[in-house]
């Protein structure tokens, strides 16, 4: 909590300024029921006229100064508790932004969205709170218990031997209240996972018409919430009961006495009048306190885990290694890899590639083509071994000018609710000829142009309104636009037919200079490629040309008879 409060301190001055407005507003208030008591007790009496609308216009004028300073102080809180939050969801933001995917992985991406969302929004109801209700209440309660000693001391030790039973009543709950909401804020997590997931999914969820089982998974993770919110919901919701029947009781107690008192001279009925009158402010006092609880129990689980945000250390780090003369681009050596840190998902992988030559993995699925790309990223940091870019470790890149060299199309790649050209620029500098020279290398020119708007067409969010082979292209079409150096084309054409694949290969050794990598699991992809990976369980199998691999490796061997019936042509 200690940390997510700091980003109060930025606007500690304006903070000040609105608790001041609003305490002067809360003594306005306080004033009231003493002058109405006076005026009962000792300016009616007298059936002066001009003494009347004197106090009566003073206590207009002090309802008058309470209802603006309210309204300044709560706008004032209202705009200091966004601007607040707008810094912490900056800061969580960037902080997500440069997680390694290991970090990712272990946070998930829909407890990152909850804490992003939905706790940053707790956090937001407690500063506002706190600000407008934090200070009038606890004045409210203090003054007028303050008052009621000044207008009948007696009277006041009845309300004041309720205090410690109150308190306590508060600081049990509380304590109950807030494990409760740290186990809601978990269920909440899992809740996102699976609307997520189904949402996008639901394509394939009708396709194979299992709309029933994902309902009753949804179900059974919603009962889940549902209970745990009844539960925290009966633990809080038991303070008010308790506070009224506490505060009723003193009620009953000082009319009783109060009456008494008046009977016998002690006490005057505008003092009792005052009384009623505090005693109302004093329980309006207690349940602003308990509805402070209430949210100070949701936000400080929220805090917490906003916190373990900020907290998360970075472990993608610069560290300084000697440059060395390299006569190829990338090198790896002796690469081994885990994602769960127990079985080996890359293990002893050393390769070289030259500049400029474009260089082609394959294997079966889960032989690891895929994590090479994502080591050479450094979105993971290897296990042990190398890998040197121009001469130079990874390890001793910044890893933004690292990921600068790269143009990357990933199998799982998103497209925008944008324009064609913004997704293609997708916030580069980048000239609109060089928007179309890229889709014209990645074979997609012909079909944008065929639209109404070509470039300045809106796609729909993932693309949902370009097929596969469209998709693929536009992806393609991205990672080309920069000019980078080295080019990942990640299963980037399994949906274009083979002529498509052929003439996109061909434009892109033609048109740049870059280092290609391939990564298939169509041999006729990496076919002409100058070198080719082959792996196997995360191990290196094969490496050489196509020619090589043919007389020298079993699995691509095998891999040529099922695909292209042993013929070395496409």
């Amino acid at each position: 909590m200690k940390k997510i409060l700091a980003y109060l301190r930025p606007y500690k001055k304006l903070i000040i300024k609105g608790l001041s407005v609003k305490s002067f507003a809360t003594v306005m208030e306080l004033f009231l029921p003493w002058l109405l008591a006076y005026m009962v007790d000792f300016i009616i009496p007298t059936k002066s006229i001009p003494k009347v609308l004197l106090y009566g216009g003073l206590m207009l004028g002090s309802s008058l100064l309470a209802l603006l300073g309210n309204v300044v102080a709560n706008r004032m809180a209202a705009r200091i508790s966004s601007d607040a939050i707008r810094d912490l969801r900056d800061d969580a933001y960037q902080h997500i932004m440069a997680f390694s995917n290991r970090s990712v992985d272990r946070f998930t991406i829909p407890s990152l969205i909850s804490r992003m969302t939905t706790d940053t929004y707790h956090v937001y109801r407690m500063f506002n709170v706190i600000q407008r209700i934090g200070i009038r209440a606890p004045i409210l309660l203090m003054g007028s218990i303050v008052m009621m000693l000044f207008i009948d001391t007696y009277l006041a030790f009845v309300l004041i031997a309720l205090l410690p039973i109150i308190t306590g009543v508060i600081i049990w709950i509380s304590r109950k209240g807030i494990p409760y909401y740290d186990r809601l804020q978990t269920s909440l997590d899992q809740l996102i996972r699976v609307v997520r997931e189904n949402i996008t999914g639901i394509r394939i969820i009708k396709a194979l018409a299992k709309e029933d089982h994902e309902q009753a998974k949804f179900d059974g993770v919603n009962e889940d919430v549902s209970r745990k919110e009844r539960t925290a919901g009966y633990v809080i919701a038991s303070l008010n009961p308790l506070m009224n029947l506490i505060l009723n009781g003193g009620l009953v107690l000082i009319l009783g006495i109060g009456a008494y008192r008046v009977t016998q001279g002690l006490s005057k009925s505008g003092s009792i009048l005052a009384f009623l009158t505090y005693f109302g402010l004093i329980l309006n006092s207690f349940l602003a306190i308990n509805r402070i609880f209430l949210l100070f129990s949701r936000s400080n689980a929220s805090s917490d885990r906003i916190a373990m945000i900020l907290n998360e250390k970075e472990d993608v780090v610069t560290v300084e290694v000697e440059r060395q003369e390299a006569a190829s681009i990338i090198e790896f050596k002796q690469v081994s890899f885990s994602y769960n840190q127990t079985k080996a998902d890359l293990e002893d992988i050393s390769f070289q590639i030259k500049r400029g030559s474009t260089f082609g993995i394959i294997g079966s699925t889960g032989s690891g083509k895929s994590t090479i790309a994502q080591l050479l990223l450094r979105f993971y940091e290897i296990d042990e071994g190398s890998i040197w870019i121009d001469g130079q470790d990874i390890r001793s890149y910044d890893v933004h000018e690292l990921r600068r060299k790269f143009g990357v199309v990933f199998q799982q790649d998103a497209l925008f609710s944008t324009s064609i050209k913004e997704n293609i620029q997708f916030g580069r500098d980048v000239e609109l000829n060089m928007v179309q020279e890229a889709a014209e290398m990645a074979q997609a020119r012909p079909f944008i142009e065929q639209l109404q708007d070509q470039y300045e067409a809106k796609i729909l969010r993932s693309g949902a309104n370009l097929s596969g082979g469209q998709r693929q292209r536009m992806l393609i079409a991205r990672a080309l636009a920069d000019r980078p150096e080295i080019i990942i084309l990640d299963d980037a054409s399994s949906a274009l037919d083979y002529q498509t694949d052929a003439k996109l290969r061909q434009a892109i050794k033609q048109n740049t200079q870059a280092t290609t990598i391939l990564i298939a699991q169509r041999i006729s992809t990496v076919l002409h490629a100058d070198q080719i990976l082959v792996l196997e369980e995360g191990r290196v199998v094969g490496l050489g040309s196509h020619q090589e691999l043919v007389q020298s490796c079993p699995l691509y061997q095998e891999l040529m008879a099922l695909q292209l019936g042993g013929s070395e042509n496409e």
